[in-house]
């Protein structure tokens, strides 16, 4: 019998010892794997920060992503800690404020991607009444419009798009609509049914004129009483407002032939916590942005900790690419965003993998995403490629059948939208500075 006891008590300890080298080594795996969001902060600050609310999946989901390319490539060091250090804040600070503009094409515009990106941030750092950022009333301009808000509209609108030969004094949007109807009216009402609080107390609308001309200044109804602030500098009307809101109605009675309005932007903000801004045109170009006069102007006016470029899907989309060309386009355009913020850091994307209407494979996607990664290590920028992490060209046929990318092959569905948007938040969060202030804290 003592003999059996003291077996049973061996075969015990070595299974003991067994459990506890695997544990050894998923603690070691994890730490070397970065972890992903979920497992630091779901764990490390339960007791702080809110989980993210249910979802049908998550990025560990789909196995033809290869999700080891998951990590963003820093060139900049300095901007890009300064930008985490401002994340980190908000977890502590009520009164901190990150800006973050997301500037793209037509992966934005219906603003699944960067919406899903804003509300993972929001639900992350514990946001109460989040601001939404810079939005456009795409709907007045005849083209598709995000479902998180709601846009009426009364009067005659003509638009002007970046896409187009003349483009004289466009804005930082990219996108513009202008009246000269006395009777205009623009409502815009917040609908996101995650984040109900959405909104602001501070408006700015960012308008198009010649340099020191003032506007004819559109009045907030409801809230007539507010006064506005001009600043001609930067193309900017701004409004201090009684409340946080989260819907506003413009009219436009003050317009006439000679004295239009040109709508180019509307930001509601609070001054605290994560300000997301997005900025998408169906079928831009890096060289489309470089014909925004007023961009760099408007875009100091939000002040941004980091800005996230999404371009080269429809740079690329085409038989012959020219990188040569595509690389001094895209110099010249984070030029002009150090120039609005010298000190902000800037994250280029690549664009993913994607077919030709008679179905071939896009060989130009992977041209183009090499060279957004050696530009963002000549110009010092950071680097997420997405083109590697969808896998090699043949797995887009994956991605259909997973229900991640349209019949198109160029644009995602909405779970594919929201899976990249969980990816790019996954990899923003897996750097050792986060494990270093996470960890600390237990």
């Amino acid at each position: 019998m003592i003999k059996l006891k003291k077996n049973r008590v061996t075969i015990i300890g070595g299974l003991l010892a067994v459990v506890a080298i695997l544990l050894l080594f998923s603690l070691i795996q994890c730490r070397h794997s970065k972890m992903s969001l979920t497992s630091i902060f779901n764990e490390t600050f339960r007791n702080t920060v809110p989980h993210f609310p249910p979802e049908p999946f998550s990025t560990d989901t789909f196995a033809f992503a290869d999700k080891s390319r998951n990590l963003i490539e820093v060139y900049d060091n300095g901007a890009w800690r300064a930008f985490e250090a401002k994340l980190l804040a908000c977890l502590t600070n009520d009164k901190a404020n990150v800006s973050i503009v997301h500037i793209g094409d037509s992966h934005l515009q219906a603003d699944f991607f960067p919406g899903e990106l804003r509300r993972c941030l929001h639900h992350t750092f514990n946001a109460t009444q989040p601001a939404r950022g810079l939005i456009f009333p795409y709907a007045v301009a005849k083209t598709n419009n995000p479902n998180s808000y709601r846009v009426a509209w009364n009067g005659n609108w003509t638009t002007r798009k970046a896409l187009e030969q003349q483009c004289h004094n466009l804005g930082l949007s990219g996108i513009e609509i202008s009246t000269a109807d006395t009777s205009a009216t623009i409502s815009i009402k917040l609908t996101d049914n995650d984040i109900p609080d959405y909104g602001g107390n501070f408006l700015r609308i960012f308008y198009g004129a010649e340099a020191g001309c003032l506007p004819p200044v559109p009045q907030i109804v409801h809230d007539s009483n507010c006064a506005a602030t001009i600043d001609t500098n930067h193309f900017c009307i701004s409004w201090a407002l009684p409340r946080h809101t989260d819907s506003l109605t413009l009219a436009f009675s003050n317009v006439d032939s000679l004295h239009p309005f040109c709508l180019q932007g509307i930001a509601l903000t609070t001054g605290k916590g994560i300000e997301y801004h997005t900025i998408g045109v169906n079928g831009a170009r890096v060289s489309s942005f470089l014909k925004c006069d007023h961009l760099t102007a408007q875009l100091s006016v939000l002040k941004p900790d980091l800005v996230i470029v999404s371009l080269g899907t429809n740079d690329s989309y085409m038989n012959r690419f020219d990188s040569v060309g595509f690389c001094a386009q895209l110099g010249q355009f984070v030029g002009e965003i150090r120039a609005a913020q010298p000190n902000c850091a800037i994250l280029l994307t690549t664009p993913g993998n994607n077919k030709f209407k008679d179905k071939t494979l896009n060989t130009n996607a992977v041209s183009c995403a090499n060279a957004i990664k050696l530009s963002a290590e000549k110009l010092n920028c950071c680097t997420w490629d997405f083109n590697a992490i969808m896998g090699s060209p043949d797995s887009l046929d994956l991605w259909n059948e997973a229900g991640l990318i349209t019949s198109d092959f160029v644009h995602l569905t909405r779970s594919g939208y929201k899976f990249q948007a969980r990816l790019l938040m996954d990899a923003i969060m897996a750097d050792d500075f986060w494990l270093k202030n996470s960890l600390s804290d237990n």
